[in-house]
């Protein structure tokens, strides 16, 4: 089965029309707890500010306003490049946005689109960076991992890379749902998909999450991942959900990078509990 970037979806069903977008838009940093990490990632073409930065955050307000105001970037289709930092915004330690940057080829990336960025605009972290650690965690029991997931939710600045809510569970199914118009409302079709799901199991003890999706002529496929327990998956209608897995079924560890939290904080938090 071939993956298609929504990107290059866009482009073969609609007429190429590049525009600029402020990519932080929809963001209100008036309400609630602000923070933005920055986090360097594997290039082959490294880039100074990377080893002077490290990964660091800032909780400035008056920053990310004036971000929200000034990166109204103009679509590129010039992204083949590798990423030098990845920039995560988080209110109320919940990650609401994450900008994929290359320092090098001068492009931004957010939410399946590109856009020209002038690296120079990036030297403006320095200013209000402060370094902070971060561990990757890796488990090889289910249990403990999920254990270590709430105690860390409920320390002081620690973050998440990424998205960790299905390792709350201990495994997943994978479920399609297809031959819908392509111009489908994402938002609407994952409430459809989450109401079915709850009609049938007669429970609500599951996080739902879009996997993929792939259009086949003019119709729309969407394959949802589905995190919860075996019970869960086996009282839906034959047909309906493909082989419940442990989380562990396949491999031998599972690994979650925690941002803001070196392994000396995270074993005492861990003993405390």
């Amino acid at each position: 089965m071939k993956f298609v970037s929504q990107l290059l979806l866009l482009a073969l069903l609609a007429p190429c029309i590049l525009r600029a977008d402020p990519v932080l838009s929809g963001l209100n940093f008036s309400s609630g707890n602000w923070a933005l990490i920055g986090v360097p990632l594997h290039n082959y073409h490294l880039v100074p500010i990377q080893e002077e930065l490290g990964t660091f955050i800032t909780y400035d307000l008056k920053l990310m306003e004036r971000i929200q105001q000034k990166w109204d970037l103009e679509q590129t289709f010039e992204d083949k490049c590798d990423y030098h930092y990845s920039l995560k915004l988080y209110k109320d330690g919940e990650l609401v946005r994450t900008l994929n940057l290359n320092l090098h080829c001068g492009y931004l990336s957010y939410d399946g689109f590109s856009y020209i960025f002038d690296p120079a605009e990036f030297d403006q972290f320095r200013t209000y960076a402060r370094e902070i650690p971060w561990s990757r965690i890796s488990f090889t029991d289910v249990n403990l991992m999920k254990q270590a997931i709430f105690t860390l939710e409920g320390a002081r600045d620690v973050y998440w890379y990424e998205d960790v809510e299905p390792y709350k569970y201990p495994g997943f199914f994978l479920t399609t749902v297809g031959g819908l118009p392509w111009t489908s409302d994402a938002d609407s079709l994952m409430r459809e998909v989450r109401s079915q799901i709850e009609q049938q199991s007669g429970r609500g003890d599951f996080y739902l999450k879009e996997y993929f999706q792939l259009i086949r002529g003019d119709e729309l496929y969407v394959r949802y991942m589905v995190s919860c327990d075996e019970d869960l998956a086996r009282s839906l209608p034959e047909g309906k959900s493909l082989i419940w897995r442990s989380h562990l079924q396949s491999r031998t560890t599972v690994s979650i990078l925690a941002l803001g939290i070196d392994e000396q904080r995270y074993r005492k938090l861990m003993n405390q509990n």
